[in-house]
């Protein structure tokens, strides 16, 4: 991957952003696999190709200083270890911060922002701590708890004051139970995602199917119902036809604004979106109409 300084950052800071590949050939990672087929492919085939400035991996940087501060081993812990398993003919591999052996609990360190636990999108942090509970399971380790430290970057304490609803601390701990049901899940989850990375790997770029819906962060078009000179939204609906048929029911002044949707990763998180079909043929150009 090219690494591009568009600011003329120094030297140390472009040194501390540089990346590597991150998966060995014929190896794929817990927190890759959540990705999307087609992104994980694209990723690894264009590799040498890809782009990325210095002031957009800046965030990097404290989240690498985050996890050299706390990976520390305790008396009962091992912290840093790559624990792996083959699934056919791929090995899955995950990096475990940190693990309590007495107790079987993983624990992982993240940054992220207030928005995260406001909207409680966790989703990705559960399939991470169980794809980690199911490889050291099969590695003989017990495990019943996955525990996730998060270090909030943008909390305010004001905002805290104000809306008893905020975070109030700049420190969550998002934390689920590990049980043989889940461990099934999880397991099922991973059989297929593997097997799929397989079956796309075969295939050209342009006929590996787009990522889903999830995966590329969809937002859907909304219809808001508004009123002339009002900034705010009446009512905002999933359905055009409900929204004029509410804004005809409201009378005079009553309108319709159209809130259309996006694929929000391919737009503005998603490094190899430049070999991607789907975003040039989808996401790219209804954002350009969108822009004219």
């Amino acid at each position: 991957m090219k690494i591009t300084n568009k600011l003329d950052l120094p030297a140390g800071l472009v040194k501390a952003v540089s990346t590597e590949r991150h998966n060995e050939p014929g190896c794929i990672s817990a927190t890759t696999l959540l990705q999307g087929v087609k992104h994980i492919i694209l990723t690894d085939r264009h590799w040498d190709e890809l782009e990325d400035d210095v002031a957009d991996r800046i965030w990097a940087i404290w989240g690498t200083a985050v996890h050299s501060l706390l990976e520390q081993e305790g008396e009962n812990d091992f912290a840093e270890q790559v624990m792996s398993y083959p699934v056919g003919d791929i090995t899955l591999t995950g990096r475990i911060d940190n693990y309590d052996m007495k107790k079987g609990i993983i624990c992982d360190y993240k940054t992220a922002s207030v928005n995260k636990v406001k909207f409680n999108n966790f989703s990705d942090w559960w399939y991470q701590g169980m794809i980690y509970a199911w490889l050291l399971r099969k590695n003989d380790f017990i495990v019943n708890k996955c525990r996730f430290i998060t270090l909030l970057k943008d909390h305010s304490k004001i905002d805290a004051v104000r809306d008893h609803q905020y975070p109030q601390n700049p420190v969550f701990v998002y934390e689920f139970d590990v049980s043989f049901l889940k461990i099934l899940q999880i397991e099922k989850f991973i059989k297929n995602k593997v097997r799929e990375y397989v079956r796309c790997a075969a295939l050209g770029d342009g006929d590996i199917p787009p990522c889903t819906p999830d995966e590329r962060w969809d937002k859907a078009t909304k219809y808001a119902v508004k009123k002339k000179g009002r900034k705010t939204a009446i009512r905002l609906l999933d359905r055009q036809a409900e929204a004029e048929e509410m804004a005809a029911d409201l009378g005079k002044g009553h309108y319709v604004e159209t809130r259309p949707g996006e694929s929000t990763k391919c737009l503005s998180y998603c490094r190899c979106c430049g070999f991607c079909n789907y975003y040039q043929d989808c996401v790219k150009a209804v954002d350009e109409k969108i822009a004219v």
